[in-house]
Parts: C-alpha cells; sequence; structure tokens
C-alpha cells in the first residue's frame, strides 16, 4: 500500500523512504540499516537519494565507513521517529477498535432497569472485561429511545415493553415501533407479569396475592408515557373490567419517581412482577391474580447497526440472560 505524506501533496514521497531513513539515521551505516530493514543494501541507498532528491536537500554525510546526519537530517529525525510512533499507535488503536476491544459504546436505560440484577451484572462484567471501550448510560424512557437509536445518540438500550405480539414468540427478534418506524433487532431478557406496589406498612403488603377488584378504594400514582406500566388509558381499563374506575392522584414522569411517592403513601401503583426484579425495601409488589399483562424486557439495537464494540455487549447480555 501507498502512503502519501500530507504535508508535501506535490511529492512522490513514501512512507517507505522514512522508514528506510530512520534505519539509516538510527544506524549510521547504510549496510547495517539494510540488515534491519531486510532489503539489500543498494536499495536503501538509493531510497536515501530519492529522498534527498525530493526534499532538494542532502540527509546525510558519505563517510568511508558510515554515514551521518548533516544538520536537515539531523533536524528531521526526532520528528520522523514521533511521527513514526504516532502511527503505530493509530494502528494498534484502529485493530483493537475492528476487534471490539477499544472504542465507544452508548446505551439507554430506564428507571426500571437499574432494578433488575442482569443490567447490574452486564455492566461491571463489560466495564471489567473491556476497560479500554468509553462506556456511557443515557438515562431515558423506553418511549424515548427508538428515537435516540435512530438519531445515532445510543447505539443500544434497555427496554421494557408491554403486551406486544411481536414480542411473545422468540427471545430474539426484530419489530417495528410504530412510533417513528425504527426496527429493532432484540435478546428478551425476561418477560414479567403486573403487580401492585404500595408502601411497606400498607394492609396489602403482607398480602400473597390481589384481585385487581380489591383496588377500587386506592388512590393511583402514574406515569402515562410508560410503555410497562399501564398509565391513564390501560389502567382505565383494566379497572372498568375489575368493576370500578380508578383514582388518579398523581402523574410522574418516571417509575422511579412513582416508587418514590408510593414509598412515602402518596397512593399505590402498577409495575412489573419478575424473577431478578428488586423492588426498595420501603415498598412491597403483590402479584395480582386476575389480570393478563405480559410484559417484556429486552436488550435491542437499531437492524443491521451492529459493530464490534456493540457485539461485546449483545454477547455478554445474552450470556447472562441464558444463565436466568
Amino acid at each position: 500500500m501507498r502512503y502519501v505524506i500530507p504535508p508535501c501533496p506535490d511529492t512522490d514521497m513514501e512512507l517507505r523512504h522514512l522508514r528506510y531513513f530512520i534505519a539509516a539515521a538510527e544506524e549510521e551505516h547504510f549496510g547495517r540499516a539494510s540488515d534491519r530493514l531486510h532489503v539489500t543494501r543498494p536499495a536503501v541507498s538509493q531510497m536515501i537519494a530519492d529522498l534527498e532528491s525530493e526534499l532538494r536537500t542532502p540527509l546525510f554525510e558519505r563517510l568511508a565507513h558510515r554515514v551521518k546526519l548533516t544538520a536537515a537530517g539531523h533536524w528531521l529525525l526526532p520528528r520522523l521517529q514521533k511521527v513514526m510512533s504516532d502511527l503505530d499507535d493509530v494502528v494498534v488503536s484502529t485493530k483493537r477498535v475492528g476487534e471490539g476491544k477499544s472504542g465507544t459504546l452508548n446505551m439507554g436505560y430506564g428507571s426500571l432497569t437499574l432494578l433488575h440484577s442482569l443490567f447490574r451484572a452486564a455492566i461491571k462484567q463489560f466495564r471489567d472485561t473491556y476497560p479500554d471501550i468509553s462506556l456511557s448510560l443515557f438515562e431515558m424512557a423506553t418511549s424515548a429511545q427508538p428515537k435516540a437509536l435512530a438519531d445515532g445518540k445510543i447505539q443500544a438500550g434497555f427496554m421494557h415493553f408491554g403486551p406486544s405480539p411481536a414480542l411473545t414468540c422468540e427471545k430474539s427478534g426484530d419489530s417495528v415501533l410504530a412510533q417513528d418506524q425504527t426496527v429493532l433487532e432484540w435478546i428478551r431478557i425476561q418477560r414479567g407479569e403486573l403487580g401492585v406496589v404500595v408502601p411497606a406498612d400498607h394492609p396489602f403488603a403482607k398480602k400473597q396475592a390481589v384481585a385487581l377488584a380489591e383496588l377500587g378504594n386506592e388512590r393511583f400514582v402514574v406515569v402515562p408515557r410508560s410503555s410497562i406500566s399501564p398509565g391513564y388509558g390501560p389502567l382505565y381499563s383494566l379497572c372498568q373490567k375489575a368493576g370500578f374506575e380508578p383514582q388518579f392522584v398523581q402523574e410522574v414522569g418516571s417509575i422511579s419517581s412513582q416508587l418514590n411517592l408510593i414509598s412515602v403513601g402518596m397512593g399505590i401503583g402498577l409495575a412489573v412482577i419478575g424473577k431478578n426484579f428488586t423492588y426498595p425495601s420501603s415498598l412491597a409488589v403483590i402479584p395480582l391474580v386476575d389480570v393478563s399483562f405480559t410484559t417484556s424486557f429486552v436488550f435491542g439495537w437499531v437492524k443491521g447497526q451492529r459493530d464490534p464494540v456493540l457485539d461485546r455487549m449483545i454477547d455478554i447480555v445474552k450470556a447472562l440472560s441464558e444463565e436466568r
């Protein structure tokens, strides 16, 4: 491959000329330089002559048994040594990026994700295994992640979905998210069901299960835009089927805010019940026995937009999800 030196746009200088010069300068001998480069002595001599012709200045004084640098050669040598060292670093770094051992990975996650043990395990394992990859995490709702993926702000995300035909059959696959037609590939980490979240001192806290109809006199803290916790529409529909209209006492923007307000007695809420979800000790989460509402916790990315760094995280998530 031929490398053209950028500062000399009208020159035929190649990277090989500079490597030969450095070897000859460090050895102070064309013969020893040829041994080091595994080429003939005439080849080194000709390459140096071509370089001097290009630069229109001598770089070596030819003595009887050795060569020594001219003033121009002395000026050039340390600068070229630095350039070559930087170039070697670039080559090594490029290989590491191509192997998925270096680079950047931006991922989205929601507040519910923080409650799942796989998320914590995946982040720790990734950072321990690939310390040279810059990992950045962006807290955002599942509903916001498809646009962030399409815009390139994140490369993947931990997402939670309510009932969806596209997510019910396989452990991994793809689905079109209707709001912006972003096509995802995904690994389903876990399915979940719906439960009721109450303060730890609530009368329901000691129950093994609760029927939705028992919540008729309760006040609800809701996350209207959540894709996993039923907001006004789905919650209203579920409660109507159970024979009552829900009382909405507070609207919040995230599940973490919902849980915090529930813990201080503002009301109750609906949330995901599933293995490996751990809720704060100030709350109790009780299964709902008469509600069919299957959820999916997935790790997703834009279809056809994988790279070596993302592949490393996909491998970790896949392995951890298979263990659970």
